[in-house]
């Protein structure tokens, strides 16, 4: 089963690793909002430090991803992991939301190591089962998120947020114990100094890059939107709305590694369109039927697939990239897919103000273009670069 997965020693640790890391992280993460405002934050602060995060993380992903074509990936791996584990314990011991900035600036600044991870995937996997393997490595951190919030609430109601911040701190400690377990990973010296860091270049890579881009941004409008929708359109209580979120968020989940076969299969295009229309068929859903729990377990489930599939994007820049510059091919990536992410909610926002059903519209509209397009595969891609550089997907 692991050969055919294309799984190996240090992968299966990583993923260890990861599902630790994410139910540490959904231990508190769901009510993190509530914990800001306990602390004399409203709204306001809490749009505040969720930007701040979105974008320390797509600042620091690129000179993480330059680094790890430099120096050994294991060691930046370790450092990511440990620099985040006291965060938890700060987040515990504060009086005021304005002592949790440098928490929030730690803890999301420990991204750094994002790229080394994924180029550990690349050099760890052969070309056939390189997708598979990198959508179970990158979607296990979604299972402990699926986990963590129910044993995070009954703690939470039962004790204090204290005692859950402890907890998360001591399983961020453990994730780290078994990351600590990989054996070095150098990378490829063959740099390419010759070349630069251009769409002429690197045409695929760019093409990618911008793609994703976009529908970072054209998801990015909508997503953080969903709850607020359900509450004051659809008038659902907040038990019912965390059931469906939770739907939405395992189905993902336990998608990526299949969208990961579908990708070796159908090709890396066709899949991820195949999966955005899953995700148009949830938006209209939850268009249709707001008040509806049927209908909302059923938008969960198709938008969940459909993101699911969302990993491809990844699997997409790491068979384009050149040897030696696959570190820095994803730094780049996640630094653009990040900052569009980041930003994207602020238009979203404005429209959900003067008409809730705005970003749901908008989304549904632009990723069934995406979707068509990709399915009927990358018109007006470029001629690919010789095969001694790059792969052709």
């Amino acid at each position: 089963m692991t050969r055919r997965l294309g799984m190996t020693t240090d992968l299966w640790r990583m993923t260890l690793a990861q599902g630790l890391w994410g139910f540490g992280f959904g231990l508190y993460g769901l009510f993190f909002p509530l914990y800001i405002e306990k602390l004399g934050g409203g709204p306001v602060v809490v749009g505040l430090l969720t930007t701040v995060a979105g974008i320390i993380t797509a600042f620091v992903v690129f000179p993480g991803g330059w680094l790890s074509d430099r120096v050994d990936r294991r060691a930046i791996l370790i450092w990511g992991f440990v620099v985040a584990v006291p965060v938890p314990f700060m987040f515990a011991v504060v009086h005021s939301w304005v002592w949790l900035m440098p928490g929030v600036l730690l803890y999301f600044g420990s991204a750094f190591s994002t790229p080394a991870m994924q180029a550990v995937i690349v050099a760890e996997t052969s070309g056939e089962r390189f997708s598979t393997a990198y959508n179970i490595v990158m979607s296990v951190f979604g299972a402990g998120m699926v986990v963590g919030p129910i044993i995070g609430g009954y703690l939470t109601a039962h004790y204090s947020y204290r005692l859950v911040f402890v907890v998360a701190g001591c399983v961020y400690a453990v994730s780290t114990l078994v990351i600590v377990r990989i054996r070095p990973h150098l990378p490829d010296r063959r740099q390419h100094h010759t070349v630069q860091w251009r769409p002429k270049s690197r045409p695929r890579f760019f093409q990618w890059m911008m793609f994703s881009a976009v529908l970072a941004a054209v998801q990015g409008i909508a997503w953080p939107f969903v709850v607020p929708y359900w509450k004051s359109v659809g008038h659902l209580n907040v038990e019912v709305i965390g059931l469906l979120g939770s739907v939405s968020i395992l189905t993902a989940t336990l998608t990526g590694p299949i969208w990961g076969r579908v990708g070796e299969r159908l090709g890396i295009p066709r899949s991820l369109g195949a999966g955005l229309g899953l995700m148009v068929v949830g938006w209209l859903a939850l268009l249709w039927a707001p008040e509806s729990v049927g209908w909302g377990v059923f938008s969960g489930l198709m938008r969940g697939s459909g993101e699911g599939s969302r990993g491809l994007q990844g699997v997409a820049v790491g068979r384009v990239a050149r040897p030696g510059e696959i570190g820095t091919a994803y730094g780049l990536f996640n630094l653009v897919t990040e900052l569009s992410a980041a930003l994207a909610p602020l238009p979203g926002g404005l429209l959900f103000r003067h008409w809730a059903f705005g970003p749901l519209v908008v989304a549904t509209f632009f990723t069934a273009i995406i979707a068509w397009w990709l399915w009927n595969g990358l018109p007006g891609r470029p001629h690919p670069i010789p095969p001694m550089t790059t792969q052709e997907l």
